[in-house]
């Protein structure tokens, strides 16, 4: 779900510097949102706020949308006089003419440790000011730990660390692969110790957001809410359905992370489909296969041989110009698929992208690595950790994943050097965590009325695990989309009109006919190739 991201994407690679586009502005003054101003300070309390984030143009606090914050226990395994309190940003936009039902939807961000708010001015015009249509109001809040909420678990040091490492030099001195993992781990395990001063490492985990949205709901005064949920915000969405049912009226569960899956062991098998998907529709297409003939080779090929011989590619962080030495290694340019492929507005752009760079032409790889940079720095890594080590780590093993690896010996490379693999692993080991009970590795068993998405190309929450969490949902509705990456919910046309349609009636699956007309073509070359 990170609809910014492909913006700025888009938006450089077409040399368009102009401003989004505004939305309409709404006319109707809001009333306040309920607070609990007789107790100040006290867990559980909304306390209304200036919003600590850019808003989208033309919007107005106290008018279009209101701010606040909503106060929780950091621990909620001590009572709840002895733990600290913790703050979490909040944000209530309302639709132009004001919300026409009193159950709002509340968005679950994905990640875990990304933030909605800090990018919410860029994406808000796109991805959700168009679920106005549902006429509810739409509520944002940075989970616990993450962003503008208080504290955030961030590492700056490690942000810090990636972006002088881009070239694979530190000081001057060439730096290998294992020796980054080193550097690292070892500025992991600083954050660590620097966080452990202001926060409980172990109290930030989905069990604990779970109980989170069921404060916010219950502090807002809303009876009953619609959870959207995205990615992670799928999984924390299945926890608010198993532990707080009374309080949904429906959930949009798009690119599905059931608790029960293996989100390290399997990552090499979702990511091998995914290419395979890519290169067999190219295949499948006469105009791509007629210009990028043999795709899957050449993309093999030239992985071989940016190991043997790394590319230095120089890109540009796109939101502060700041120019940046880089080098891509075979295992770079895979990780840079993988993340393309998130993206349903990207993904057609990859044979022409893999054929350049088979080449040594490395122009739009370039432009949209420079585009990505911002990722580095809009994550609390220190949350991402803590969720990752507390409710996944804690059931998975290296051994697990070593086992699963060994079955994509091309991929082997990529993965022993990737977050989403060995690290992480290894920085659990000390990051003190803890680990989730039992229960947070089960199938979630529902009744709430769920509408399961998921895109054909996501590399990394598969159709499979969107169809294993269907199965226990009783009245979940599953839909796959052509053409589509990881999160379908937030782009025009098909999926978002069906989101719409069930979220008017959440008792029916909505009508699914015009998944027929989906589907995204293969592009011509370039003329400037």
């Amino acid at each position: 779900m990170k609809k910014w991201i492909t913006l700025m994407i888009l938006l450089t690679l077409t040399a368009c510097n102009g401003a989004f586009d505004a939305p309409v502005t709404p006319t109707v003054t809001r009333p306040a949102i309920p607070t609990r101003v007789s107790n100040p300070g006290v867990p559980g309390t909304f306390e209304l706020a200036p919003c600590p984030f850019a808003l989208p143009e033309d919007y107005v606090q106290g008018q279009h949308v209101d701010c606040g914050y909503l106060l929780v226990p950091e621990n909620r395994h001590v009572d709840v006089e002895q733990a600290r309190t913790i703050r979490l940003a909040v944000a209530i936009f309302h639709p132009p003419g004001g919300a026409a039902h009193p159950d709002p939807i509340l968005f679950l961000h994905g990640g875990p440790g990304a933030s909605v708010l800090e990018t919410l001015r860029y994406q808000f015009e796109e991805g959700f000011a168009p679920l106005f249509a549902a006429q509810r109001d739409v509520v944002f809040f940075d989970q616990r730990g993450v962003g503008r909420s208080e504290p955030a678990l961030d590492c700056p040091n490690v942000d810090g660390l990636l972006l002088d490492l881009l070239d694979r030099e530190l000081d001057g001195r060439p730096v290998t692969e294992w020796q980054a993992d080193a550097l690292l781990i070892a500025a992991f395990r600083d954050c660590a110790a620097e966080l452990r001063q202001d926060a409980d490492l172990s109290a930030y985990h989905t069990a604990a957001s779970a109980a989170d949205v069921d404060d916010l709901r219950r502090a807002l005064d809303y009876e009953q809410v619609n959870l959207w949920g995205g990615s992670y915000g799928t999984r924390l969405a299945l926890s608010v359905m198993r532990d707080y049912p009374k309080g949904l009226r429906s959930v949009v569960l798009d690119a599905v992370y059931p608790p029960d899956v293996d989100l390290y062991a399997e990552a090499p098998a979702n990511l091998h489909r995914a290419l395979d998907r890519l290169f067999g529709s190219c295949t499948a297409n006469s105009v791509c296969r007629a210009n990028y003939p043999h795709l899957a080779q050449a993309f093999w090929d030239t992985v071989a041989r940016l190991d043997a011989a790394p590319a230095h590619v120089p890109i540009t962080h796109t939101l502060t110009g700041q120019s940046y030495p880089t080098t891509l290694s075979g295992n770079g340019l895979i990780g840079f698929v993988f993340t393309i492929l998130y993206e349903t507005e990207l993904r057609y752009m990859l044979p022409q992208i893999i054929y350049d760079a088979s080449q040594d032409r490395f122009d739009s790889l370039a432009v949209i690595r420079g585009a990505l940079l911002p990722q580095v720095t809009t994550s609390s890594r220190g949350a991402s950790l803590s969720v990752q080590c507390h409710d996944e780590i804690a059931f998975s093993s290296p051994e697990a994943f070593e086992s699963a690896l060994k079955q994509y010996p091309q991929l082997l490379g990529y993965y022993e050097h990737a977050m989403l693999g060995r690290l992480t692993y290894q920085v659990c080991e000390f990051w003190g965590a803890e680990e989730a009970d039992p229960v947070e590795n089960e199938p979630v068993v529902s009744d709430v009325p769920a509408l399961v998405m998921v895109g054909e190309f996501d590399p990394i929450t598969p159709p499979a695990w969107a169809e294993r969490a269907a199965e226990t949902l009783s009245h979940g509705y599953y839909f796959e989309y052509p053409g589509v990456g990881h999160g379908a919910s937030a782009s025009p046309g098909c999926p978002r009109q069906m989101m719409i349609a069930f979220l008017e009636d959440p008792t029916a699956a909505p009508d699914s006919a015009c998944i027929a007309d989906m589907g995204q073509p293969w592009s011509q070359p370039s003329e400037t190739r």
